[in-house]
C-alpha cells in the first residue's frame, strides 16, 4: 500500500470514528490507530480473505470492530471528573510493592494450573495471544472463554480484595 492511498485510508477512518463517536471524542485518534494497526499486523499475517487489495470491508470491520470495543470499555470505566484532583500516586514504597506481588502470588496460587499459567504469560509476561493459544490448542473465542473465567476466579482469589 503506497503512502497516499495509506494517509486516505486513515482520513477515511477518521471521518467514521467521528461520525459514530462524535467530534468531542478524546479518543478519535487512538481508534483510527489501533485500526490500523490491527489492519497492518492482519495483512503481514495474511489474514484478509479473498483478494488483499480489495481491504476496505475488511478495514470497516476492523474499524467497527474497535470502536464497539471502544464503547464497552468506556461504559465499564468511570470518566474521570475534571473538578476533582488527581492524587499524586508517587512512588510506592518497597514493602507496599512486596505486599501486593504477595497477594497476587498467592491469588495465582488457588486457581487451576491452566488458569494460572494463561493469565501469568498473559498480563506478568506479556506473551502475545496467539501464542498461547498455540501452545494450549485454542480457538480465539475459546481463550477468551478460558481467560474471562480465570480473571473471575482470580477476582475472587485475590487477596487485596475485589473491586
Amino acid at each position: 500500500m503506497s503512502e497516499p492511498s495509506f494517509e486516505r485510508l486513515r482520513l477515511k477512518l477518521r471521518y467514521k470514528v467521528l461520525y459514530h463517536l462524535g467530534h468531542g471524542c478524546p479518543d478519535v485518534e487512538d481508534v483510527v490507530q489501533e485500526t490500523l494497526t490491527r489492519f497492518v499486523k492482519a495483512t503481514q499475517k495474511n489474514q484478509i480473505r479473498n483478494n488483499p487489495e480489495e481491504f476496505g470491508a475488511f478495514v470497516n470491520g476492523v474499524c467497527r470492530n474497535v470502536i464497539l470495543e471502544y464503547r464497552r470499555r468506556s461504559r465499564r470505566e468511570p470518566l474521570a471528573d475534571p473538578d476533582i484532583p488527581v492524587k499524586d500516586a508517587g512512588v510506592r514504597p518497597d514493602a507496599e510493592v512486596y505486599e501486593m506481588r504477595e497477594a497476587i502470588d498467592q491469588g495465582l496460587a488457588e486457581l487451576a494450573e491452566r488458569d494460572r499459567i494463561i493469565l501469568r504469560e498473559l498480563y506478568l509476561e506479556g506473551k502475545e495471544k496467539e501464542d498461547i493459544c498455540a501452545q494450549w490448542g485454542m480457538s480465539d473465542a475459546q481463550f477468551r472463554v478460558v481467560l474471562f473465567r480465570a480473571k473471575e476466579r482470580f477476582r475472587k482469589a485475590y487477596p487485596g480484595g475485589s473491586r
